[in-house]
């Protein structure tokens, strides 16, 4: 394949397929239903542990009661 031939096809196809992509993207995105998935990501980083440490401490914590698994919080299904 040659030069010319080359970029005739990514100044077409190439742009038809990337335009495509980036349609399917833009559904997906704000598909019906998504919006509670996304309120959920948005509040993983206010939820999280000031510190590794606290985090640590808490997982301690469990293993010296004998708890199997920590409990589970109430915005997880």
């Amino acid at each position: 394949m040659t030069y010319d031939a080359f970029r005739h096809f990514a100044d077409t196809w190439g742009l038809a397929l990337l335009v495509i992509v980036f349609a399917m993207m833009l559904v997906f995105i704000f598909r019906r239903g998504s919006s509670e998935q996304y309120r959920r990501a948005a509040r993983i980083p206010m939820e999280a542990p000031e510190s590794p440490a606290e985090s640590d401490q808490k997982i301690n914590t469990i293993k010296a009661t004998g708890v199997d698994a920590p409990p589970e919080r109430e915005d997880r299904p």
